[in-house]
């Protein structure tokens, strides 16, 4: 099983369910999110704890939440777009990997999105952010970047 980068989240864990290797990669992720890499630093726990909640808040009646599951992507969009760097007009980077969480994560709703059960992808589609949650976490994820 190829780690992430050299590996991206697959939709077939959203549609068919959590495999070893699909745990791996969150583990994988979740530190990569832990990590210092050039000038990026890492994810703070403030910003997955922001999408999280979101998260939970669909899980709990997901047929009644259904639409906002697509609000997701501009909630990830807005916490890429505020942690630019930016010179005049110029986009230079981003502070911190937000933008790896959302390119990811944005894969899983649109998986979740073009399925055919509801339920079930987003259920997948949780314990997957909830496993990065959790390895993020583990790898030592801090609350601020100061």
């Amino acid at each position: 099983m190829a780690k992430y980068p050299e590996q991206k989240l697959k939709t077939e864990w959203i549609y068919d369910g959590i495999t070893p290797d699909a745990v791996e990669w969150t583990k994988s992720f979740g530190e990569f999110l832990t990590k210092k890499q050039n000038e990026i630093k890492p994810l703070t726990t403030g910003q997955l704890r922001k999408f999280f909640g979101e998260i939970k808040r669909i899980e709990s009646n997901v047929e009644k939440y259904r639409n906002d599951i697509a609000m997701l992507k501009p909630l990830l969009a807005y916490a890429v777009g505020r942690d630019t760097i930016k010179k005049g007009q110029n986009i230079i980077n981003n502070k911190t990997h937000i933008k790896e969480f959302a390119e990811e994560v944005e894969k899983g709703i649109d998986a979740v999105l073009n399925g055919k059960n509801l339920k079930s992808d987003f259920n997948n589609f949780v314990k997957i952010i909830e496993a990065i949650v959790a390895y993020h976490k583990y790898y030592g994820g801090q609350e601020n970047n100061n």
